[in-house]
């Protein structure tokens, strides 16, 4: 497990490189050109600043270029890195072409949460209180009460999400407009949460108690390094690039940052994904429950993999 976990955290955040950034123009320039000697661009084509801008705002790049008046225009909520990099890239290539730069912030962090980092916090503590959830309800009930698992899971992460979205937004003000935000997290946060426990309730019920070290190795090991967390998904390695859209650390940390600081835009994806999470697990579950499904595990008893004792170790590794 320690192996497993230096080598993916290590592997996702040692070197903070961007890999084809999502960057918008409207028209070609020589400081692009000279700024992408420098740094791996995906360049985005619009019609003038208020398009790039538009786009800007609904997460689509990090930020881009006006030829015509020489502007940059960066979102500040979309990375902690592309801020302070991309003006100085674009400074540094105009000054060598004796031209003048303007900048524009948009989306820009409020005073609450100046880093950035409360979406991915929240996402993060809300797949581990999943997966813990799942492991000591299986432990709790064991089989007796496995067919009514899926709607203790989903009042669990009603409840939680709840708890958590009272204490970062009431208690603690730890993001902005909470009259206005605290009703869209709850739900976003009661998604999360069941999609990561009815992920675990699925391996837990499929391969036995074996399930919740696969989950931990999936959600805590490969799903939370593939959020990119506050430098943004752009300074990931292509490998975490790829895998980061089809978990639900991903999905989520997106989804509470859109919600946030994008004004609820570009949020269809994480709310698909999540849910099919949800409802796929919910099925598999409950179709699990019947044991002369399970085939593979046999009927006779057995001593499982690991102890309830184990499981419940491997389920409080602390991540990083």
């Amino acid at each position: 497990m320690a192996t497993i976990m230096i080598t993916t955290y290590v592997s996702a955040q040692h070197a903070v490189v961007a890999r084809d950034l999502p960057w918008g123009v409207t028209g070609g320039s020589p400081i692009t050109t000279a700024v992408q000697q420098h740094i791996s661009l995906d360049i985005h084509q619009y019609s003038d600043q208020e398009a790039l801008e538009a786009a800007a705002n609904r997460a689509e790049i990090y930020g881009g270029f006006v030829p015509q008046s020489n502007t940059v225009v960066i979102a500040e909520a979309a990375s902690l890195v592309a801020p302070a990099q991309m003006p100085a890239l674009y400074e540094e290539a105009a000054k060598a072409q004796g031209q003048q730069l303007a900048l524009k912030v948009t989306n820009k962090l409020p005073k609450e949460d100046p880093l950035g980092v409360v979406p991915g916090i929240a996402a993060f503590v809300l797949l581990v209180a999943g997966y813990l959830g799942s492991t000591l309800a299986m432990q709790r009930t064991k089989t007796a009460a496995a067919r009514r698992r899926v709607l203790s899971l989903i009042g669990y992460a009603i409840t939680v999400a709840l708890v958590f979205d009272v204490i970062t937004g009431p208690i603690l003000g730890a993001y902005p407009d909470v009259g206005s935000n605290f009703w869209p997290l709850w739900g976003e946060f009661a998604l999360l949460c069941v999609a990561v426990a009815l992920f675990a309730a699925t391996l837990q019920s499929l391969i036995g108690p074996i399930g919740t070290l696969v989950t931990v190795v999936i959600m805590v090991f490969f799903g939370n390094p593939s959020t990119g967390g506050v430098n943004g998904t752009a300074y990931l390695p292509a490998f975490w690039q790829a895998i980061g859209p089809g978990l639900p650390p991903w999905n989520g940390s997106t989804l509470i940052r859109n919600t946030l600081y994008f004004d609820g835009n570009s949020i269809t994806q994480q709310l698909v994904v999540l849910s099919i999470y949800a409802v796929a697990g919910a099925a598999l579950v409950t179709v699990s429950t019947y044991g002369r499904l399970l085939w593979w595990r046999g009927t006779g008893k057995r001593r499982p993999p690991i102890s309830p004792e184990e499981e419940g170790g491997i389920a409080t590794i602390p991540p990083a």
